[in-house]
């Protein structure tokens, strides 16, 4: 879903909604988790991510990496 909405940020209740179909009332920590497990398998350091990026109060976004060369 990130993939599919590259550069848009989203919502985490959003992420549940549109990859789980799951309406859920209170805590959205589920999707923090995964994220967390996609980071690790995709992201060269996890503590500074290039490809999801944290859009603080909201979620997430997937970013194409900025190339500095």
């Amino acid at each position: 879903y990130l993939a599919n909405h590259k550069g848009r940020a989203l919502a985490r209740d959003q992420l549940l909604n549109a990859v789980w179909n799951y309406e859920f009332v209170g805590d959205t920590r589920i999707v923090d988790v995964h994220v967390s497990h996609l980071r690790e398998k995709i992201e060269p350091n996890t503590k500074k991510p290039v490809y999801i990026k944290t859009i603080r109060g909201l979620g997430y976004k997937l970013e194409a990496p900025v190339d500095h060369a």
